[in-house]
């Protein structure tokens, strides 16, 4: 039988005719597009790499996503070939048939690499009839758990090494001549056919499908799940969702739409302004991306810049892009109305599995390039080819080179007579490619002034280090370059020579800046490399000379103790820098023993931050300090808010009993400091606790007193505090407290067993039972007894999770029919409904759910609909929920931020960091629960949620709802209403807005898609008389000066820290910063009394 929406589906399959979606294209002034091949020549196309004869190798796979139980296995390599040169296949050859869902095929070495599922296999035609016949497996264990996870994407590096991907449900081991090796999850390898050694080159990523080497030899990818954009590839860089990853680097591009497939712009025929652009298709946008990589300390700054090129058609799904031997770039469209894998069922009748296309991009006025066959090229002509100006034939003779013999000699002399550094480094990748190292090179190479090529001939040493004398030497003066990326480089070598030096080594890097890139590189390098470096200096070897920053980075990274004597006398004697004592505290912290504590709590009254640290060491590692306490004291007077929240937290983590009546006069007489005192006071966790808790939750007259007293009552005594936490539910007293009073409950099944009893008999406001259905709906281990007690108390009728076929039939045709987006925007914003709270678009959000940038794009309608109305049927990969089970009977459930040998981090439904120690977790689990709260639109009406699925229908489509690639500034902090600004507007005007007032409380918000700010949304900050304020804060992170161009300046104030910026008195404008202004501190200030017009903020860079 048809899957339950099937039929609906097939009304919205969109015309498959060639012309007709070729006409569908958006292409820029000057852009061409050409149906090179498609249907019945071609189908489903996955991969594609052209041969050094300038022909078109893809696999093809019509299986895909499983092949039919009892089905003959048909996927193919298949052959194309333009014999008459007018940009048309015209001849195509079955090379191999009856594979499995093969995903990559590299044409090499005088056959073809091609994965197959579990293996990597070597193709070989002996017989020169156009067809396979001999067939070798290369490599094999890969795991097959998902199967558009399953290993892919072939890339032949400069270096001659066969290069590819897996994603994060496969579980690799392969045996090697050099030992098993095996990657858990996502990642890319590296493998050099001629030793048969496989290596892994990065780990993580949730299913990378696009790899590439720039002119230079770095390496970048993207990822078909992620939303980072470009990812910068270097040894040993570990990103999200790798298992068991202590640490991650994060992608260039946060919030950019989930990427297949990457290729660099290059050679002749592409006009100047976009060589050297990245272009990756967003396949559920059916657009391919533009970003612009420029250089940033040791890695790149990335900026999205408007689309390559864009179709209205639903079914273009690029998902592989090339650049050809003639200088056009070729796109493979996997051509699919459905790209869902899980989330769609494999029968879908709305999967194609007989078409695909391939595209060919040329531009107008700019000449092709001449199309060669290397193959027919001697060794001489192919090395004068790999110096060409155009990249695809340096390529492509470099590929051909490898099926030659005796290249050596010839290729020695070729390169003595070298003397630019471009051609020099393609001489070396020339060396390397045929397995050679070619040491003077890349010596010469070292020498060069331009750092590109420092880098390029470090990265040869990382691979071949065995082979270069006196490598050491070289890689100990690369780490004091002046280039960033080549200290990297030297980092990365050093990690791949271990010996007791090569820590110290690689930590005088940080006698340079040092970013986060370079910080991770060197934490991986301490952590490997311990047992060569750490017994040398336990033995008292001076390893780190007199460089003390240099030994605090060393034992933050190992989390060891090994010599904090040292780091006490600078803290003491004061020659510390202020980032530099921050970091001997955090150490000490970290590492130190109670004595150590106790010493460091000393200094204390001059370094408040220390509490945070003492906080820190209480709850994740049990510890605290053996004497001195009563210092403490003192701090709980401070009238700086987060000073006093600090040390309650240790007064009830230490148990300090001389803290308690402070702790109960700021409770009852300090409205700002309540929520931290009895924070402090629930961790005392006694029953003279549970007794003060208890009264004022029955007895005080003020209710949020009340609610704050259940609140924590909960956490220790769920049983005593059931009773007036129904008394306060059904008062519906506890306003935006509520959905944290039902969490309370939630953290145990003795805590949740006791609220449902205590609602025995109870009537509850709908609203309020219906929240507490959604709390309990997410909590990762869903009490059964507790959601019975909502439902019968609010009175609730089950909720149909599952419309009829023909109920839903019905919804799609309004959402098409009746569905206004704008207003369906403008339900999604709303906070009752916490759309916001846990999804981005585009970045701008929280990221607990997956970003909606392209949602729309991708997903059918009743997707959309299901998804909203039963969320555990539609659980994103990478998104599931994670249940971490403390030995005391707590739960913990969100998504996992970090986990390390001491805690577990995670982020709830509220965007909160909850900080687990390892000391206290039973086990962690994946709960098959969405985070996403079943029932969120039970309180819509039904015109509301058709608009609502109409926005999210949108999004990602060309027009109002695609997130513009332009920097328009769309996220935001926004001032909460504070009595301060009553008065100091008399005295300050809004310039009180600029302070860096502790006191205030600022809370993310995020523009509308279009990235303008709706001064009616912005919290009502009380000025003088009837004026109401809407106060965003915005940092700027691109360096250099640059312009800020706003829409219309009326009723406007800005502010550059506590600088004002003086604002035309209205109309558009752009401003130009001056460049030295704080990156971070930006205040705008809108009347939002008279000024209901939107705000568009955007970054103009010179």
């Amino acid at each position: 039988t048809l899957p339950a929406f099937a039929q609906r589906g097939l009304k919205d399959i969109p015309d498959p005719d060639p012309i007709k979606q070729a006409a569908a294209f958006n292409l820029p002034e000057g852009m061409e597009i050409q149906l090179v091949a498609s249907d019945p020549m071609i189908a489903k196309p996955v991969q594609m790499n052209f041969d050094s004869k300038g022909r078109l190798w893809l696999v093809s796979s019509g299986m895909y996503p499983h092949i039919v139980p009892g089905a003959e296995e048909n996927d193919k390599v298949l052959i194309l070939e333009d014999t008459n040169g007018d940009g048309v296949a015209d001849k195509r050859t079955v090379f191999a048939d009856n594979l499995h869902i093969p995903t990559a095929v590299l044409p090499a070495d005088g056959g073809a690499y091609v994965a197959n599922s579990t293996e990597i296999i070597f193709l070989k035609d002996t017989d020169g009839d156009g067809k396979a016949d001999q067939r070798r497996v290369v490599l094999s264990g890969f795991g097959t758990e998902d199967t558009h996870h399953i290993v892919h994407t072939f890339e032949q590096g400069p270096d001659g090494m066969l290069y590819f991907l897996q994603s994060i449900y496969i579980h690799s081991h392969l045996e090697t001549p050099y030992g098993v090796r095996r990657l858990m999850g996502g990642g890319i390898w590296h493998f050099r056919p001629e030793t048969q050694r496989a290596e892994i080159l990065s780990k993580g990523l949730i299913n990378p499908w696009g790899f590439i080497f720039d002119e230079h030899g770095q390496t970048f990818a993207t990822d078909g799940a992620g939303g980072h954009g470009i990812n910068d590839i270097f040894p040993r860089s570990v990103f999200r969702t790798s298992p068991g990853a202590k640490r991650i680097v994060d992608g260039l591009n946060p919030g950019q739409p989930k990427l297949c497939g990457l290729e660099i712009l290059s050679g002749s025929h592409i006009p100047e302004k976009l060589r050297g652009v990245l272009i990756a298709p967003d396949f559920r946008g059916h657009r391919i991306n533009a970003y612009r990589l420029k250089p940033e300390g040791s890695s790149y700054n990335s900026t999205r810049i408007e689309d390559f090129l864009s179709s209205s058609h639903r079914a273009f799904r690029p998902i592989d892009v090339k650049m050809g031997p003639d200088g056009a770039l070729y796109i493979a469209d996997w051509y699919n109305p459905i790209i869902q894998h899980g989330e769609v069922d494999f029968r879908d009748d709305r999967r194609d599995h007989s078409r695909g296309r391939i595209w060919r991009v040329t531009f107008k006025g700019q000449p092709l390039i001449e199309k060669k066959d290397f193959s027919k090229f001697s060794i001489k002509e192919l090395l004068a080819h790999t110096i060409s100006k155009e990249r695809v034939h340096r390529e492509q003779a470099r590929n051909e080179l490898r099926t030659r013999t005796n290249v050596l000699p010839e290729l020695s002399a070729w390169s003595s007579r070298l003397s630019d550094d471009f051609s020099r480094m393609q001489a070396m990748w020339n060396h390397q490619a045929v397995n050679h190292t070619a040491v003077e090179l890349i010596k010469s190479l070292l020498a060069s002034d331009d750092p590109r090529y420092r880098a390029a001939a470090l990265r040869v040493i990382y691979h071949r280090h065995t082979e270069v004398p006196g490598g050491g030497e070289i890689v100990k003066k690369a780490i004091n370059d002046q280039n960033g990326r080549v200290r990297l480089w030297a980092v990365s070598c050093l990690a791949q020579m271990p010996g007791p030096d090569s820590v110290p080594t690689a930590l005088q890097a940080l006698n340079h800046p040092v970013d986060k890139t370079m910080d991770f590189a060197l934490w991986s390098i301490v952590r490997e490399h311990q047992e060569y470096w750490a017994p040398k200096f336990e033995a008292g070897k001076p390893i780190f000379g007199d460089k003390l920053p240099h030994l605090i980075f060393a034992m933050k990274a190992l989390g060891k103790s090994l010599s904090l004597e040292s780091i006490f006398t600078s803290l003491d004697n004061g020659t510390l820098t202020p980032t530099e004592r921050k970091d001997a505290i955090s150490v000490i912290s970290q590492v130190g023993s109670a004595n150590d504590l106790s010493r460091l709590f000393r200094l204390a009254p001059k370094e408040p931050v220390i509490l945070d640290q003492l906080v820190t060491a209480a709850q994740i590692r049990k510890l605290q300090p053996t004497e001195g306490k009563e210092q403490l004291l003192p701090f709980l007077d401070s009238k700086k808010p987060t000073v006093f929240a600090s040390a309650a937290k240790l007064a009830g983590l230490w148990k300090f009993a001389p803290a308690r009546n402070k702790l109960v006069t700021a409770f009852t007489q300090s409205p700002a400091k309540r929520q931290a005192a009895a924070e402090g006071l629930r961790l005392f966790g006694d029953e003279e606790t549970i007794k003060f808790f208890l009264k004022l939750s029955k007895e005080s007259p003020d209710e949020a007193t009340r609610v704050i007293a259940v609140k924590e009552l909960a956490k220790i005594a769920p049983d005593r505090a059931a009773a007036s936490a129904v008394t306060l539910l059904q008062q519906d007293k506890a306003g935006k407290d509520e959905h944290r009073l039902f969490t309370s409950f939630l953290q145990s099944a003795r805590a949740s067993t006791s609220l449902a009893k205590a609602l025995e008999g109870k009537t509850l406001p709908t609203k309020i039972a219906t929240l507490g259905l959604q709390r309990a709906g997410t909590s990762g281990r869903p009490p059964k007894d507790l959601m019975a007690a909502l439902q019968l108390s609010g009175k609730l009728k089950p909720m149909s999770q599952q419309p009829s076929s023909a109920d839903m039939a019905k919804l799609i045709e309004r959402v098409r029919t009746e569905g206004d987006p704008h207003r369906g925007e403008t339900v999604y914003r709303r906070t009752d409904l916490q759309c916001i709270a846990c999804h981005a678009i585009g970045g701008v959000g929280s990221p607990i759910g997956p970003d909606l940038i392209s949602i729309g794009a991708s997903a059918p309608v009743d997707y959309l609909i299901t998804s909203l109305l039963n969320p555990n049927d539609k659980i994103k990969e990478g998104y599931h929920t994670t249940l971490v089970s403390e030995k005391n009977g707590n739960a913990h459930t969100g998504g996992l931020v970090s986990e390390s040998d001491t805690e577990v981090v995670l982020r709830d439904y509220a965007g909160q960091m909850n900080r687990i120690a390892r000391s206290d977790i039973k086990n962690i689990t994946i709960s098959p629960v969405s985070m996403m709260p079943p029932g969120l639109t039970t309180g819509l009406r039904e015109d509301q949620f058709i608009d609502l699925v109409r926005f999210l229908s949108e999004l990602g489509k060309d027009g109002d709802f695609k997130v513009s690639a332009k920097p328009i500034i769309r996220d935001y902090l926004v001032l909460q209403p504070h009595p301060r600004t009553v008065d100091g507007m008399g005295h300050y005007g809004t310039a009180v807005f600029a302070e860096k007032f502790e006191g205030y409380q600022w809370q993310t918000y995020g523009s509308k898609v279009s990235g303008e700010l709706l001064p009616s949304e912005l919290p009502k900050v009380r000025g003088r008389g009837r004026n109401t304020w809407g106060v965003a804060r915005f940092g700027i992170t691109q360096k250099g000066k640059v312009k800020l161009k706003i829409n219309d300046t009326t009723l406007l104030d800005l502010f550059a820290g506590k600088k004002e910026i003086v604002l035309p008195e209205k109309g558009p404008a752009i401003i130009e910063l001056a460049g030295n202004e704080d990156p971070e501190h930006f205040t705008l200030a809108v009347n939002s009394a008279y000024r209901q017009a939107p705000v568009l903020l955007e970054i103009v860079i010179k």
